[in-house]
């Protein structure tokens, strides 16, 4: 099984993957190779189509039914669906193969689940070995990456470069410990050293072209991705980070353009209509984003991520058009259905949130959702206050009552309830909330109602203030 991501790109590829393409599309047995088959399982998983890549392992089932490449290609599939403690199962399975493959399957379980120390002892003894293959040093150093230890991979890489200074895997994955640890101008100088010497590289330029995605610098990432189209226009991937820079760059109607080819394609994926109904909001056309986010909701799986966003963008669009009753069922049923992880809700810096996934994060981006566990009650508690700080009080009200039933310290909740109940002229019910808060020491009262803070004060003269300070407004 081929993973290396270049290998895709290849002639060779290609023709596997037009040829077996090809047969689907009519209906028509292949004889392939199971080396083959395990190519083009590994492929579709890298491009996120995981109904072909089970299709590709029911094909090698029949053609081959007592392979030994079979339990690899199960295992590789119950790794991307998340059933880690099922591939540990498997892996028991294993036979007529080598230690050092024996050794990177088990550390891709192992960090699926989350045994960082496991699989970081298991990348050591890779990289131990008495004649290491020069292959199984990379995957030793990608496990090491991939376990949070870029510094420690990036000094061994360095070390084994001294010894092999020519030697392109290890360049690369030096330049992956540096994106790892943001040293972002060492990095992008590996990729153009790489790019001299082999200027038709799809792969580096496509790396090239997500570091400046990764730093924010769009102008340079399109030329970069530009570049790798005009390579193979094949590529997907290129067009698609063409579309978020487009995006990005504030060029909507180009950014329309290719999400749109990508969402014809890609009918039932969320992605691609999501960012076209973010087009259309930022070109004021507010139907058309009310309408895109709909298919964004019928596409999207319940429970993900994708889907509370898009009804959390629906109903942000709906109460800024005055469809008040109907924005806080959109709500309603965002917060009803959320996902576990919803650490998405805290990128805050735009109006409507924007979907996010493993290839269009930036920096910026990890820096906030990766540095910590964000538990329920911490990003609905970013959600509520995103929405106050956009003045749909209404929507933040529902957010802050649901988010209330699961706090521990309720203080700051109640700021917020109070401050909403205030300006939305329901001033006799703020007296419990205010008490609550002050009780709780919430700094946050005094903030949002933008009067000193006073430890001592009481429900009834902060009631007097507040009032005091707008009479005199």
């Amino acid at each position: 099984m081929n993973n290396d991501k270049g290998f895709y790109e290849s002639p060779e590829f290609r023709e596997l993957l037009a040829k077996y393409e090809k047969s689907i599309k009519l209906g028509m047995g292949i004889y392939l190779g199971i080396d083959e088959f395990a190519d083009l399982l590994s492929y579709y998983l890298s491009i996120d189509r995981p109904d072909d890549a089970a299709n590709v392992l029911d094909a090698a089932k029949r053609l081959h039914p007592t392979a030994p490449e079979l339990v690899k290609m199960e295992i590789r599939i119950l790794l991307y669906n998340g059933e880690a403690t099922q591939a540990l199962e498997r892996f028991g399975d294993l036979k007529y193969i080598d230690e050092a493959e024996k050794l990177t399957i088990k550390a891709e379980i192992m960090l699926a689940l989350r045994d960082f120390k496991q699989a970081r002892d298991i990348a050591i003894a890779l990289l131990s070995m008495k004649t290491p293959d020069q292959g199984y040093v990379y995957e030793g150093l990608e496990i090491l990456l991939d376990c949070g230890f870029a510094l420690e991979a990036l000094e061994i890489c360095e070390r084994a470069l001294k010894m092999a200074p020519g030697q392109t895997n290890l360049k690369e994955v030096k330049a992956e410990c540096l994106i790892e640890l943001q040293r972002i101008s060492e990095a992008v100088k590996i990729y153009n050293e790489l790019l001299d010497e082999n200027p038709y590289s799809t792969f580096y330029w496509e790396q090239l072209g997500h570091i400046y995605y990764m730093v924010k610098k769009f102008g340079k990432s399109l030329e970069c991705f530009e570049y790798e189209s005009a390579i193979n226009e094949e590529i997907e991937y290129a067009s698609m980070m063409q579309a978020y820079c487009y995006y990005f760059l504030q060029d909507y109607k180009k950014a329309k353009e290719l999400f749109g080819a990508l969402a014809r394609k890609y009918s039932n994926t969320v992605m691609p209509i999501f960012y076209i109904g973010l087009c259309h909001y930022h070109e004021r056309a507010m139907e058309e984003a009310l309408n895109a986010f709909d298919i964004a909701i019928n596409c999207a799986q319940e429970g993900t991520i994708s889907m509370m966003l898009a009804r959390v963008n629906k109903a942000i669009l709906l109460d800024l058009q005055g469809e008040t009753s109907v924005a806080d069922d959109a709500m309603s049923m965002a917060l009803l259905m959320h996902p576990d992880n919803m650490k998405q809700l805290v990128l805050t810096n735009k109006h409507l949130y924007e979907l996010r996934d493993r290839e269009n994060l930036t920096f910026d981006d990890m820096n906030i959702i990766e540095t910590k566990e964000w538990s329920t009650e911490e990003t609905l508690y970013r959600l509520g206050e995103h929405l106050v700080r956009h003045n749909h009080l209404a929507l933040g009200k529902r957010v802050f009552r649901y988010c209330r039933d699961i706090s521990y310290d309720k203080a700051d909740v109640d700021a917020f309830l109070a401050y909403i109940l205030w300006n939305t002229d329901k001033k006799g019910e703020v007296a419990s909330y205010i008490e609550s808060a002050l009780d709780g020491r919430s700094n946050k009262l005094f903030e949002l109602f933008d009067i000193p803070y006073n430890a001592n004060i009481s429900t009834t003269a902060f009631i007097e203030q507040v009032n005091e300070k707008e009479s005199n407004a």
